[in-house]
Formats: C-alpha cells, sequence, structure tokens
C-alpha cells in the first residue's frame, strides 16, 4: 500500500503568502491552449479537408492503369515560382485574430503605379498652374542629378591642368560667380587673383569749402573804431570768456568739489579706522569698571502689550472701510472725468505730434546745413573756435603809427587753413619738444675742460 505523500501546511494569511504558495500551473496551462485555440482554431470545427490531404500520386507517380509520365525539373521549378517563398512564410500573420482596428490607414508600396483617376486629378491641376512650382522643381532636380551622375562617371587621366593658367577668365574684373549681392567687397576683391585684382580706388575729392581765404575783421578791432561798435565786439569777448568760465567751472564741481578736504590728520584717523575695522579693540579698564557699575538699560524703551478692546478693534475697522471707500470713489471720479477729456486729449496729442514733427523738420534743416559747411573730416578733432581778438580802450590810440597787432599772423593763417578744409584740425598749433641730447655717457666726471669746451661749441655767453 503506497503511503500518500501530505501536503505542508503553509499560512496564506496575505497575498505575498498566496502568490508564493499557490500552484496555478494548471490554469496557465488552460488558458495558454484557449490561445492557441483562439490563433489557429479548433480541430473539431475544422473539417477534413483542411487538415488532411489525400495524395492519390505524386510527382511523377500515377496509378497502376495510368501510364507513369515523369515531370521535368524546368516544369517543377516554374510551377514553385509562382507560389510564396518558403523562406518568408514565417513573415505571414499565423493568428486568425480579427484586426481590432477596422479602419486602419493603408499604405501603398514604394513604387506603386498612380491610378486613372489620380492622373486625370494630376492633369487637371497642371493645366491650373497648381503644380507649375512643382514641376519645375523636379525638372531642375531631375537635371541636377543627371549631371552629378555624369561627373561621378568621369574618371581623370592626365593632371596637366594649370589651375592658375589660361583657362581662367583673363578679364581683369571680378569673376560673375563672386558678384553676389550676400558676398561683401572685401571677399570678392580676395577670391581674385593676384595679377587680376583691382587696384584700390582713390577716395572721391573733397571739395573744400566756399569759405574765404582772410576773413573780414569785426570794426571794433580798427584803430579808430565808433563807440557802438567797440561795445560789441566786447559783448562778444564777454560772452566768449563766460562760456569758458562756465566750462571750467562745471569741470571743477564734477571732479575737485566732489570730494570734501579733509587735513593730514583727519586721513591718518580715517585710515587708522578702516584698517582696524574687525579686529579686537584693546583693553580699556576705565570704561570697563563704568559699565560694570552702571545698570543695564536697554537702548529702545520696553513695549507693553496692549490688547485692544472689541470697540477699538470695531473703530479702527471702520476707518480702514472708510478710507477704502474714499480711494475707490477717488478713481471713480477720476474715469469719467478721463471720459469727458478724450476730444481734449485727442487734441492735445495732435498739436503735440505737429509740433515735434516741425521741430525734427528744423533741426534736420539745420543739420544739413551745418554738414553743407563745415570743412571736410580729415582729422578725429574739429577745428578750434577761434577766439575774438580783445582791444582794451586803452590801445586805442586814433593813429595807424602806433597800432599794435591784435593777432599773431602766423597762427591766424593756421587756423584759417583748418577751417577751410584744407589742412588737418589738431588740439594745439606747437613743435614738439625735442629731448636734449646727452654728451656725457653716466659715471663721467665733467671736468673744468669740458664745460668750457661745452660753452665754447654752443657759443653760450656766460
Amino acid at each position: 500500500m503506497t503511503e500518500t505523500k501530505k501536503k505542508k501546511h503553509v499560512s496564506k494569511k496575505n497575498k505575498k503568502a498566496w502568490r508564493k504558495h499557490c500552484d496555478i500551473k494548471d490554469v496557465e496551462n488552460f488558458l495558454e491552449d484557449q490561445r492557441l485555440e483562439e490563433r489557429l482554431g479548433k480541430f473539431e470545427t475544422k473539417p477534413d479537408s483542411e487538415i488532411f490531404i489525400i495524395d492519390t500520386g505524386g510527382d511523377g507517380i500515377k496509378t497502376e492503369d495510368e501510364d507513369i509520365k515523369p515531370i521535368s525539373l524546368k516544369k517543377l521549378r516554374r510551377s514553385k515560382l509562382g507560389e510564396f517563398p518558403k523562406c518568408f512564410e514565417i513573415l505571414l500573420p499565423d493568428s486568425k485574430v480579427q484586426d481590432p482596428n477596422t479602419k486602419r490607414n493603408t499604405v501603398k508600396p514604394v513604387g506603386s503605379k498612380p491610378t486613372a483617376f489620380s492622373k486625370l486629378t494630376d492633369k487637371r491641376k497642371y493645366e491650373k498652374g497648381i503644380y507649375q512650382k512643382k514641376i519645375e522643381d523636379a525638372r531642375r532636380n531631375r537635371k541636377m542629378a543627371l549631371q552629378k551622375k555624369r561627373r561621378a562617371k568621369q574618371v581623370r587621366q592626365n593632371f596637366n591642368l594649370d589651375l592658375w593658367g589660361k583657362d581662367l577668365p583673363d578679364s581683369k574684373t571680378i569673376p560673375s560667380t563672386l558678384c553676389d549681392e550676400f558676398i561683401p567687397p572685401q571677399a570678392q576683391l580676395h577670391n581674385v587673383l593676384p595679377e587680376q585684382r583691382l587696384r584700390q580706388k582713390p577716395p572721391l575729392a573733397q571739395t573744400l569749402v566756399t569759405r574765404a581765404a582772410v576773413d573780414v575783421p569785426h570794426p571794433g578791432v580798427s584803430y579808430n573804431p565808433s563807440y557802438q561798435e567797440h561795445q560789441e565786439l566786447l559783448q562778444e569777448v564777454v560772452q566768449h570768456e563766460q562760456k569758458l568760465i562756465k566750462k571750467e567751472q562745471h569741470l571743477d564741481r564734477v571732479t575737485t568739489k566732489m570730494f570734501k578736504k579733509v587735513t593730514a590728520a583727519e586721513k591718518e584717523n580715517q585710515w587708522r579706522e578702516e584698517m582696524s575695522e574687525g579686529l579686537p579693540k584693546p583693553h580699556n579698564p576705565a570704561e570697563h569698571d563704568s559699565e560694570s557699575d552702571g545698570e543695564y538699560k536697554a537702548i529702545n524703551p520696553p513695549v507693553k502689550n496692549k490688547k485692544k478692546d472689541h470697540k477699538a478693534r470695531r473703530k479702527q475697522k471702520e476707518r480702514l472701510l472708510e478710507k477704502e471707500r474714499l480711494k475707490r470713489e477717488k478713481i471713480d471720479k477720476k474715469k469719467i472725468t478721463d471720459i469727458y477729456k478724450l476730444r481734449k486729449l485727442e487734441s492735445s496729442i495732435k498739436k503735440g505730434e505737429r509740433v515735434r514733427e516741425a521741430q525734427r523738420a528744423q533741426r534736420a534743416a539745420r543739420r544739413a546745413a551745418r554738414a553743407r559747411a563745415a570743412p571736410p573730416a580729415l582729422s578725429a578733432h574739429p577745428a578750434p573756435a577761434p577766439a575774438p581778438p580783445l582791444v582794451a580802450p586803452a590801445q586805442l590810440s586814433g593813429d595807424l603809427r602806433r597800432v599794435a597787432p591784435a593777432v599773431n599772423l602766423l597762427r591766424e593763417r593756421f587756423e584759417s587753413l583748418q577751417h577751410r578744409g584744407a589742412l588737418a584740425a589738431s588740439k594745439v598749433m606747437m613743435k614738439k619738444k625735442r629731448k636734449l641730447k646727452s654728451y656725457f655717457k653716466p659715471g663721467h666726471k665733467v671736468t673744468d675742460q669740458d664745460v668750457q669746451k661745452f660753452i665754447k661749441n654752443h657759443n653760450i655767453e656766460v
């Protein structure tokens, strides 16, 4: 008598233990069979013709009554060519489960021929000009592909071509391939051959300003001017000096006066405080004793937490609500007044635009007039404005013999050339100070003979 093995008792209290100790292999095998039958179908429902094939003959084999007619290998291969290749049968679907998406989009295979209806539709679109750009692009792409294919077929046999020789155009101009609006002129000139490169064009000759070579001086500079003319000249000098003084005051205000005047002792104390910032201060027993004797006092007085009663809170809330109400009323009132002011605002805006437009036109006209009258910019510095000549009343002699020159003729001619654009303007008119040549080497002891020789050579009077 065989002994039945008792099953080990295990706990199946929670899901983890239930999954661990339950055997559901039979259920999984049953479900797998069901899925297989769903894909392949049940054998009970299939007819015998689908499951079994009765082969009454074979390849070249017939019954006893009929004659044996062998099939040639060529014929057999021809008959099998029409069938699906055996190597691709694994790619065919073997499931009989229907596709859940019955309206799945069908993708046409590559190289499928268009239908007659699609040809007719395309023909109508060609006639209307809808596909005109598409046809041109396709024609151009075909042409480019054909040229590329021809170039790939060509094999170079010899290497006798001179890249910089006669095969290039001999014209002394920029090649037509470089004449493009997107290529700057520097790049165009850079790609031209050295022997064909264009020479840089000289700058256009700037016409000099039509200004008199010698300006007529002010009548107040005369040796015997009238009182009114002399006063006008003095007013011009005063205005010029006022501008210079104002400019000097401005520079002094933004430079010197921005900093306070500090004495040497104050500066030393400030430096010492800045350098000792963050360092421990030395112990001072006098301060320590005074602090220990005194009673500790806070800087701010103590704050008492005084509670507000209901009445005070209600009053405070009412004040806040009243303040908010007044604020909203003020905003609403301003909105209403702005609505009534729309026409006035619109007219004022239009008037302001007209005024600004006129001002812009005037500024442009003045700028153009200054540009026409200004000399050519030959340097970065503008020509300095000439200062009006000053003739003091004490210098007015009334006699031509005792007239003192008011200006330096050399400086006047120099400034005149600058103002007319014939000479580049500079900041100052002076000679550069040349460094004196050292006649003795360092370490040489100068003797009395050397000094006498130096004085004699340079004709220095002692």
